[in-house]
């Protein structure tokens, strides 16, 4: 089958007020007019993270950790659901960074969005209790992109900053569930991957989604496979978009989800998010190598 995908988040998780505790603000240097993807496409072969590792696309490396640049492929702040967030700065300098919010739904029309300049102090951490309220002002779901820059506002390849969200609401009498979207590196393997230690049964159900960073629409075959079941499909996702939406058929049993863009490209993040239909603890899969 091939179908172009609604962007509906379908995370099922659920969390109430965290208040966050005093610590550094971040210093807001206005509005970014340059689109992400061109910051992006500046650091494309240009960048040799600490380790000596080439941020080139790499077979079998999914590449973490603190870099010149990083997705946070999902947040949300809409209905019950909020996302704490982490920025980090691992440098013993302040950093300038952009940071993206992409709407999701939005389509193309994200490639373009202005983004938001900040300075992070040396070597400090930054907590939000609600981060695409406190940074964006904005609500809803979509994906976030971080780039650190120099003075002259073009991507900086000595940055070195990293991030964490966890997306949660409350849970049925107390406490909160959640699920965990650490950061990932914006230039990650090309080609196949996919996501397993997932479940989908009579038990548990299981969502997948895709954020397409490129400035392109991007075609992928999707192959979801258990012992129980296996189906396929094939998916459109437009340029700069988040798209995310219930896994097919079932049941599968323990579920592997194949991602193959048929340009065999990267600049893509995909994974799968389990969810127990009585409890709803939830955890989340990337998909890789």
């Amino acid at each position: 089958m091939k179908v172009r995908l609604l962007a509906v988040f379908c995370l099922v998780a659920s969390v109430s007020a965290v208040v966050a505790g005093e610590g550094p603000r971040m210093m807001s240097l206005g509005e970014v007019t340059v689109p992400a993807t061109v910051l992006m496409k500046q650091l494309e072969g240009r960048v040799t993270r600490l380790e000596g590792l080439s941020l080139k696309p790499t077979p079998n490396v999914v590449l973490e950790g603190a870099e010149p640049a990083f997705i946070l492929p999902v947040v949300g702040s809409a209905g019950a659901f909020r996302t704490e967030g982490t920025l980090v700065n691992r440098r013993t300098q302040p950093q300038k960074i952009a940071v993206y919010y992409w709407p999701i739904g939005a389509g193309a029309s994200n490639c373009n969005v202005n983004g938001q300049f900040f300075v992070l102090d040396a070597s400090k951490k930054y907590f939000f209790a609600d981060l695409v309220k406190d940074v964006f002002q904005q609500s809803g779901f979509g994906s976030v992109i971080v780039i650190g820059v120099d003075s002259a506002n073009n991507a900086d390849v000595n940055a070195r900053i990293d991030g964490n969200v966890r997306i949660w609401s409350g849970s049925e009498g107390s406490g909160t569930t959640s699920q965990n979207f650490p950061s990932m590196s914006v230039q990650v393997p090309a080609g196949s991957q996919s996501a397993f230690g997932l479940r989908s049964d009579d038990s548990f159900r299981t969502n997948w989604g895709i954020f397409n960073y490129d400035s392109k629409e991007r075609t992928f075959d999707i192959v979801f496979d258990g012992p129980l079941n296996r189906s396929q499909g094939t998916f459109i996702v437009p340029p700069c978009s988040l798209v995310q939406t219930r896994v097919p058929g079932g049941p599968y049993g323990p579920l592997e989800i194949l991602f193959a863009p048929q340009d065999g490209g990267g600049l893509f993040y995909a994974y799968g998010s389990s969810v127990d239909n009585v409890s709803l603890d939830a955890w989340s899969v990337p998909a890789r190598k």
